[in-house]
């Protein structure tokens, strides 16, 4: 990537967030009304209440103080007479857990692909609104034309102005391209992002639109150009991200779309228990600040945004020597403490290629004959590894290949030979595809795993079809073997990758269903209580946070989510359904707001 595109990239960033106004936020309510008490105290009671604490896995009680902590857990009796003037919540049947993590989603793509036309393989469920399965080529030509055609028929919408939708994936939809979009409007600019956001395809009117010619792209050099396809309007890996992204990301991220998306995922996040996420790889440039404070540090979101620092790009602005001086300064524009922060002394580096796209790196290859991409090669995830293994950081590795796997492996071992660390929690994120024997050795080695268990439910029928075949496509994400072997393990959405839904997720790892109703490899399933602490206090732990949250214990934070049936009593195939009445942050209470979806 040359300098001149990358500060042409960073200059744009910078100059479309500061078209954004703090007052532009605050003109409406983000998230649920909450219920706040004058009482120093609140009891919990009435319900099942479920720690995650091996101690003490269950209690009759729970008070929290004023101030967001938990002050007693134990018996109703006891509680009352420690606490006789506390505000009393009967939970009237409920069950009270601990507050629901999120270990892994993008705010920001997640309010921009949920706030355009979304035309998906799968069914997404918003807080007024539903969008369909669209499946078969014939469909999706069928619904890209009728999203072009309500735009015509819209008095807001002028001809010229640009059609964007979001989920088109080739394995479900059929071949699209350039001369295919054309057919659908020769005259308004059509942008088509890939369900894996690692892809972009454009129709003539749009690559105008852009002024896009093979001159301009071979001006990027030939690592990023042999990722561009004019001739078909395809933008993909590097491609998309480093030559496309910043001519169109003024168009896609107007302040109207940014506003309303993330006020959406953040309504979205808290209808489905969510008190606490993670962002790794997180660059939020200076000007985005207001804008993230405003939303997401608001009083009526009820939950934490916490932020890991990625490498790329500083390693291509800075190389070795500076690397580490760009990410810590990356993380300096949140406070340390609050709603809305970076974790202190943790970074994510990029491995392989998107697992959706089929990018992945695998060691038999695929049976199509296609290729794998690096996003970085291993030779430079091992310089960067060494960098922040040796100043103390928490290492997050995106990877999702066993050829992946392999090299971190290697990578790791070498670490623990040159400069031994204990209790590193090296973490593995997504791990679509592994072997038993990988997964053996990196315990040994200490590292933890956060999964995407979404991986076999929405891809893996398809991916035993195409690609992978089936003996590797339906054993990904192997989360007994990991069970087994005692490896903390976390879960995650990736959001959008997969819906941010924790108990659907739990679901997902626990029967290993896919959208058609198959189960794939039902001995692969993490256990319903290893599921349950995956989105709890193991996800807390793969933060280091599992002194403040992740469990219901004296002296944590007050951070509960509140169901309307107790997930370790229904039936497994029930656990996705369960309803969300409620959480609590920090000692507030915050109903969920019951929508009407259309």
């Amino acid at each position: 990537m040359k300098k001149e595109t990358k500060d042409k990239c960073f200059k744009q960033l910078a100059s479309l967030f500061m078209a954004f106004s703090y007052s532009l936020f605050s003109l409406t309510a983000i998230s649920a009304d909450s219920i706040q008490s004058s009482a120093l105290y609140s009891t919990y009671s009435g319900g099942d209440i479920i720690t995650m604490e091996q101690a003490q896995p269950k209690a009759e009680a729970v008070v929290t103080s004023k101030d967001g902590k938990i002050v007693f857990v134990g018996d109703k009796a006891d509680a009352d007479k420690k606490f006789p003037n506390s505000d009393q919540f009967n939970l009237a049947g409920k069950t009270l857990m601990p507050g629901f993590i999120e270990q892994h989603l993008h705010p920001i793509l997640a309010a921009l692909t949920l706030s355009i036309p979304v035309i998906a393989p799968e069914e997404w469920k918003l807080p007024n609104k539903v969008w369909p399965a669209v499946l078969g080529n014939e469909h999706y030509i069928r619904a890209l034309t009728n999203a072009e055609a309500a735009m015509k028929d819209s008095v807001q919408n002028e001809n010229d102005e640009i059609l964007w939708t979001w989920g088109y994936n080739s394995y479900f939809h059929g071949e699209i391209s350039r001369d295919i979009l054309d057919r659908i409007s020769a005259t308004r600019p059509i942008a088509v992002w890939h369900r894996s956001a690692h892809e972009f395809y454009l129709n003539s009117a749009m690559v105008d639109r852009l002024q896009i010619t093979q001159q301009d792209i071979d001006k990027t050099g030939s690592s990023v150009a042999r990722q561009i396809d004019l001739r078909r309007g395809h933008f993909y890996e590097s491609g998309s991200m480093i030559y496309l992204l910043p001519k169109l990301f003024e168009h896609l991220a107007t302040a109207e779309r940014m506003v309303f998306g993330l006020k959406q995922m953040v309504e979205l996040l808290h209808m489905r228990g969510i008190t606490a996420y993670n962002e790794p790889g997180a660059y939020i440039p200076p000007d985005a600040v207001g804008l993230y404070t405003a939303i997401l540090g608001a009083d009526s979101t009820p939950m934490y945004s916490f932020f890991t620092p990625e490498s790329k790009l500083p390693y291509y602005r800075a190389g070795k020597e500076g690397v580490a001086a760009e990410v810590e300064k990356s993380t300096q524009i949140f406070p340390e403490n609050g709603k809305v922060r970076f974790f202190e002394k943790q970074v994510k580096i990029l491995m392989d290629g998107a697992i959706i796209s089929q990018l992945m790196q695998m060691k038999e290859g695929y049976i199509d004959g296609h290729q794998g991409e690096w996003i970085q090669n291993p030779q430079e995830v091992e310089a960067i590894t060494k960098i922040f293994w040796e100043k103390g950081y928490q290492i997050h590795v995106h990877v999702n290949g066993d050829l992946g796997v392999e090299e971190i492996i290697k990578i790791l071992k070498k670490r623990q030979q040159e400069f031994p660390r204990e209790d590193h929690r090296f973490t593995l994120v997504h791990f679509a595809n592994s072997t038993d024997d990988q997964i053996r050795e990196l315990k040994k080695l200490g590292a933890i795993i956060s999964v995407n268990p979404y991986y076999v439910t929405g891809f893996g029928e398809k991916f035993g079809e195409f690609g992978l075949g089936e003996e590797r496509a339906h054993a990904m994400v192997r989360l007994a073997t990991i069970e087994a072997e005692n490896i903390s393990v976390s879960l995650h959405s990736d959001l959008p990758m997969a819906p941010a839904d924790p108990l659907f997720l739990v679901w997902s790892a626990a029967t290993r269903r896919t959208n058609s109703g198959q189960i794939l490899r039902a001995d692969l399933a993490l256990s319903r209580d290893a599921a349950l602490r995956a989105i709890t206090i193991n996800a807390a732990y793969s933060w280091q946070m599992e002194e403040s949250l992740g469990s219901i214990k004296v002296g944590k934070i007050a951070n509960f989510t509140i169901l309307q049936q107790n997930p370790y009593s229904v039936e497994l195939e029930l656990l996705k359904d369960i309803p969300v009445y409620g959480t609590v942050f920090e000692g507030t209470l915050f109903p969920v707001r019951q929508r009407t979806q259309q």
